[in-house]
């Protein structure tokens, strides 16, 4: 069954492929129509269809780009000239296309279309377009406006498709892109009770803030003289620290082990034998124990706050992200008393331990705020793109 589908699938793509040149030409894709028939003429010169469709599809879809081009030229507005040099380059390609199988030979004559020498109209197309987005750049340039030099750059780069070196546009570009650049600062607010050193809210700052820029943003760490157009605020607002804790449990550990044998006795009280004669003996099995005092000493801390996107020149908050880092503290050992035979493994580890001085407040908030550095630096890249 399956052999059989595959089969079928073959002879389906197969007789696609065979008539994509009448499937392009009936659904009114004329330029494709052409492209495929020629392809199957240059592999079959004599192959009919694809001779009928080339003498119907050519034809029509150079006549629906010229009518485009004459109505496009007839509107006037500088802006269309892109699109008239789209338009003449395709036909001079589809010609050059065309030329390659021309004159064509059929049982009912011959193919040999007329060729059209479009060089001049591409090349004043060309011409009139690069002026075109040079003008309507400089015009963006003259608003003074860091989204409209976005735009301008753009349209040098239009500029820079038709000619590699025109006039002064590397300059003009370069303007742009200094215009149209988002500048965005990072800081750190304490609104805690706590009085953070400057190291350490420093330290909530990536070191490396590259990774946030996009194509029209950059992050900065220091404002110096540069304007700046928007402020991301890394914000603490609240520190929540337990008390420290020592709890401490009893219990105790239990364990079967061998003490011996008891020989096997029979109704009259002697030992008895196997077949070999050996006296016949059982382990004799005893319970050990031990006294564990188990002691934790347990500790943690809460860094919450907000980081904040905010417009500078109208000094709007425009995105809100929340942060949240948590630091455990725990130390746990065991003093035992008696047989340590019965004791676990678990239990043997926490007797290695030793108890040591529980951190103070300080010390719990830097532990938590490495957490909040790797918990900052994600909020800063999962919405790099709010300043724009």
């Amino acid at each position: 069954m399956k052999k059989n589908l595959f089969i079928l699938l073959i002879v389906a793509i197969f007789m696609a492929s065979c008539n994509s040149a009448k499937y392009y030409y009936k659904n009114g894709e004329y330029h494709m129509a052409t492209i495929e028939a020629v392809k199957k003429i240059r592999k079959k010169p004599t192959h009919e269809k694809a001779i009928e469709v080339l003498k119907k599809s050519y034809p029509l879809a150079n006549d629906i780009e010229l009518s485009r081009i004459k109505f496009l030229k007839q509107q006037g507005t500088p802006d269309v000239w892109d699109e008239v040099f789209v338009l003449y380059s395709r036909l001079k390609d589809r010609q050059d296309f065309v030329k390659t199988v021309l004159p064509v030979q059929y049982p009912g004559g011959t193919i040999n279309f007329t060729m059209v020498d479009y060089d001049q109209e591409i090349l004043n197309a060309k011409k009139n377009a690069a002026e075109y987005f040079y003008a309507h750049g400089q015009q963006l340039l003259e608003k003074n406006d860091r989204f409209a030099a976005r735009e301008a750059f753009y349209e040098f780069q239009q500029v820079k498709r038709y000619y590699k070196d025109y006039r002064d546009v590397d300059k003009l570009m370069l303007q742009a892109r200094e215009m149209g650049i988002s500048h965005v600062f990072v800081t750190v607010e304490d609104n805690t009770i706590f009085k953070l050193p400057n190291s350490f809210k420093k330290s909530l700052v990536p070191q490396d803030l590259t990774p946030l820029n996009t194509e029209w943003v950059m992050f900065g760490d220091e404002p110096k003289d540069k304007f700046y157009h928007y402020r991301t605020s890394i914000k603490l607002n609240n520190i929540v620290i337990s008390p420290a804790q020592v709890s401490e449990k009893q219990y105790t550990e239990t364990k079967e082990i061998q003490d011996g044998w008891d020989y096997v006795l029979d109704a009259n009280g002697n030992v008895m034998k196997d077949s070999l004669g050996n006296d016949l003996k059982t382990p004799k099995i005893k319970t050990i124990s031990c006294i564990v005092t188990e002691t934790s000493q347990r500790r943690e801390v809460s860094l919450a706050g907000v980081v904040t996107y905010t417009d500078i020149t109208t000094n709007q908050v425009i995105k809100e992200v929340p942060i949240i880092a948590e630091h455990f503290f725990e130390n746990i050992w065991a003093l035992a008393n008696g047989d340590f035979a019965a004791l676990p493994d678990r239990v043997l580890e926490l007797m290695k331990n030793k108890p040591i001085s529980i951190p103070l407040d300080f010390d719990m908030i830097f532990a938590a705020g490495d957490v909040l550095k790797g918990v900052v630096k994600q909020a800063l890249l999962d919405h790099r793109r709010v300043p724009r």
